[in-house]
């Protein structure tokens, strides 16, 4: 059997794109150097259901599909499992479950927008293990006047950190063309500062973009 410590490259290096005095984002590119039979055993046995939202009156299907873990079914899949206990070391930070969003193709996505459900979102901690194919992550500034394209490929890792919720958003956008990709979330909050009082809605692309390397 592997051994779990060889599932996480805890060595792997740590790039930090800094988004602004109080905003950051980990990159880790190959955090789990070997992920496919994770991937497909996801895609294949997860229970995927598919939310909806409101929009102009109407309720519509949200364009990708969900899922989530426990803990104690994480501990059952010896990589997320890992991943989970050197993100709590890392950062410091208790982390209960995870969720997990299925791109199906190209033409999944989700619009800009920011991780207001936990309310609390001076101090945040939002981890996100990419499988399957590569998609762009996108970073805007809520002002709208910055813009940065992060691609992610299988086991690769973002962290996003310190105020990033509350003053800049993220979006999955549609592509042309791409297999199916998962991403495996984990969020944490420090519960300081006010609650979010207004739901996020969905804002057009940045006239400026930026793809960070």
């Amino acid at each position: 059997m592997t051994d779990p410590a060889l599932l996480i490259d805890r060595k792997a290096p740590r790039e930090r794109l800094q988004l602004d005095d109080t905003s950051w984002v980990d990159v880790v590119r190959r955090f789990a150097p070997d992920t496919d039979a994770l991937f497909h055993h996801l895609h294949d046995t997860m229970a995927w259901t598919q939310g909806s939202s409101i929009r102009e009156g109407r309720k519509v299907p949200d364009p990708r599909m969900g899922a989530g873990l426990s803990n104690d079914q994480l501990s059952a899949v010896p990589i997320l499992h890992r991943a989970r206990l050197v993100l709590e070391a890392r950062y410091r930070i208790r982390l209960r479950g995870a969720a997990m969003v299925l791109y199906r193709d190209g033409r999944d996505s989700v619009g800009f927008h920011r991780d207001d459900e936990m309310l609390y979102l001076d101090k945040t901690v939002i981890a996100g293990l990419s499988l399957g194919a590569e998609r762009p992550v996108s970073f805007m500034s809520k002002a709208h006047d910055e813009r940065h394209d992060v691609p992610l490929g299988a086991g690769d890792l973002y962290v996003m950190g310190g105020r990033c919720q509350a003053d800049w958003l993220h979006a999955v956008h549609k592509v042309e063309s791409a297999g199916p990709r998962i991403s495996v979330v984990w969020r944490w909050t420090s519960r300081l500062g006010p609650p979010s009082s207004s739901p996020t809605r969905v804002v057009p692309d940045a006239p400026r973009k930026r793809r960070w390397r």
